[in-house]
């Protein structure tokens, strides 16, 4: 594979323009230091995730005899679990109960930019014949660059679309999480059955 074959899927894996509308949901009362602070923890936190799953996340998940299509699963869970929320509820009581620190880990780092997709991706690449071990990491680190960039411009989104227009994208992003989550599952289930 070439190193632009590699950016690419793991572009289109880790689907930075489809993640922030669930950022823009999550931290839409965040103060904007806070909003731009989290952004960055939450991006280095997955970046750190995605390193750790690509270098060890096979031998882990052999060792906890852990299956991908488990790990497709709970990741479908988490994120159904989610979106009924924002279908359901106000986003902001979802994760930021405590607005001064904004959410950890669950649901900006896992599962929206370290998600199973991405998670598997990497473990394959580091097992394929012919993948450089440094394009994909060059690639990798590239796409969560654009992560964050697109991260950090959502606020401007948020400014653009108003209030209505933010909580009709909230529902959206809502169901097509939902979707999202429900084939995840049911693709884990497939295979594993």
């Amino acid at each position: 594979m070439t190193f632009l074959e590699i950016l690419v899927l793991l572009f289109l894996v880790v689907d930075p323009f489809g993640n922030i509308p669930l950022v823009i949901m999550l931290l839409k009362d965040a103060e904007s230091q806070v909003y731009k602070t989290t952004l960055i923890r939450e991006t280095g936190i997955a970046f750190a995730v995605l390193l750790f799953f690509f270098f060890a996340g096979g031998m882990l998940l052999g060792y906890l005899n852990i299956s991908q299509e488990a790990l497709r699963v709970a990741g479908g869970v988490i994120l159904f679990l989610i979106s009924v929320k924002m279908i359901f509820r106000n986003s902001s009581e979802i994760f930021l109960d405590d607005k001064d620190s904004g959410p950890i880990v669950v649901p900006i780092a896992v599962p929206s930019i370290a998600g199973p997709a991405t998670l598997t991706t990497l473990m394959i690449l580091r097992t394929r014949e012919g993948v450089e071990t440094f394009h994909v990491l060059i690639a990798l680190a590239l796409v969560v660059l654009l992560q964050l960039i697109l991260f950090l411009l959502g606020r401007n989104i948020t400014r653009m679309l108003g209030r209505h227009g933010l909580k009709a994208l909230e529902k959206l992003t809502g169901l097509i999480l939902n979707l999202i989550a429900v084939n995840m599952i049911l693709r884990g289930l497939a295979e594993a059955f």
